[in-house]
Formats: C-alpha cells, sequence, structure tokens
C-alpha cells in the first residue's frame, strides 16, 4: 500500500516488478542458451618400462689344471638379478663379452637355455606379472690353450623391451 501523498507509488512499484521479472526471465534465458552437452573420450597409454636389479655378480672367476683337464668350469649361481617390467610383450636378456679363454659358455636360469658361441647371445623372456629373480649358473667350455689362473667375469647383461 502507499502513503495517500503518493498516488503514483502503484504504478512504480507495478512498473518495478515487471522490469524485474523481465529481467529474470531474459537472465534464465541466457542461462538455459549456455547449457549443452557434450561427449569426452579421455584415453591413455601406460608406455613399457624395464627395472632391472643387480643382487649379485661374480667379478672373476679362478681356472685349475682340473678344469683344464675336464674342458670346463661350472659357475653356479653367479649371476642373481630381478626384473620387473609391465610390458606384456615380456623382455630380451643380452649377453655379451669376450669369450678368450673359453670357446662356448652355456648358461642356466633363464625361460630356456642359451648358448654363447661368439661375442653376444639374447634370449627371449616372456613377461610375468610382477618381480622375477633370476639365479644363472654358467658352464664355460674352455679354450685348447687355456691356462690356469684368475680372469676377470667376461659378460656382461643388459636388458631391453621384448
Amino acid at each position: 500500500m502507499c502513503p495517500p501523498k503518493l498516488k503514483w507509488c502503484g504504478v512504480g512499484v507495478a512498473a518495478f516488478a515487471a522490469a524485474l521479472v523481465f529481467h529474470l526471465f531474459l537472465s534464465a534465458q541466457e542461462t538455459f542458451a549456455v547449457i549443452k552437452t557434450a561427449r569426452l573420450t579421455v584415453s591413455s597409454r601406460v608406455l613399457p618400462y624395464i627395472q632391472v636389479n643387480l643382487i649379485s655378480q661374480v667379478s672373476e672367476i679362478q681356472i685349475t689344471e682340473a678344469d683344464i683337464q675336464r674342458g670346463y668350469l661350472d659357475v653356479p649361481s653367479a649371476s642373481r638379478l630381478e626384473v620387473k617390467t609391465n610390458s606384456p610383450s615380456g623382455y630380451m636378456l643380452a649377453f655379451e663379452g669376450s669369450l678368450w679363454p673359453f670357446k662356448e659358455v652355456r648358461i642356466q636360469g633363464l625361460a630356456s637355455p642359451l648358448q654363447l658361441n661368439s661375442g653376444q647371445a639374447v634370449v627371449f623372456q616372456p613377461s610375468v606379472k610382477g618381480k622375477v629373480s633370476m639365479n644363472l649358473s654358467y658352464r664355460f667350455i674352455l679354450s685348447e690353450n687355456t691356462q690356469p689362473g684368475s680372469y676377470a667375469w667376461p659378460l656382461s647383461i643388459s636388458v631391453h623391451p621384448g
């Protein structure tokens, strides 16, 4: 209700109310006009990794006269390592080194036995969930002219994605 002296008061309130409703209507239209739906596709790719931990490695080997007479030297548990990978295609173990004073090296403890006749050999290892521990043993087939003595470990091991 308007006071008696203000006769135009009712018109002003009505106009203000109409303007307010109109403004709210326009605001609502703008708000609803902005809302849209969209689809978003998210994908990710996990890169393969290989983690190798060399637990222990023999640093030198002793060749005796008895080894020379026998023609070979066995070195059990010479390399102990752990491999962890997320690669579904497995990984490759590579062995490299100088064979002298040996003519061949046979490696046990892998998914399949490995024979090294030249300076390098590679063997595929299948993918396994979690950590894989390997305990590698070696048989060194001696060359004819091998002499007794102490020799540095002749092989290095590297790991590559499969």
